[in-house]
C-alpha cells in the first residue's frame, strides 16, 4: 500500500554525461514508496558516475 502522493520514479535514466544507461540504486520506503523531497541515486552502467537527484512534488527526479 502506498500513501497520496506516492511519487513515481523512473527505474533507468540518461547519463549526462556519457550517454549511457543510469539505474536506480535507492530503494523506496516499503509502506510509502518515494515521496517528494526524497533524494534517489543513480549509477551509469557505462562510465559509473552517480547521480543524486531530488525527487519532485510532481514525480519526477530533478
Amino acid at each position: 500500500m502506498t500513501a497520496a502522493g506516492d511519487a513515481d520514479v523512473p527505474t533507468e535514466i540518461t547519463c549526462v554525461d556519457c550517454g549511457g544507461r543510469c539505474g536506480l540504486l535507492s530503494v523506496p520506503e516499503p509502506d510509502w514508496g518515494f515521496q517528494p523531497g526524497d533524494v534517489v541515486s543513480y549509477r551509469c552502467a557505462d562510465c559509473g558516475d552517480r547521480w543524486d537527484l531530488i525527487v519532485e512534488a510532481d514525480g519526477t527526479p530533478d
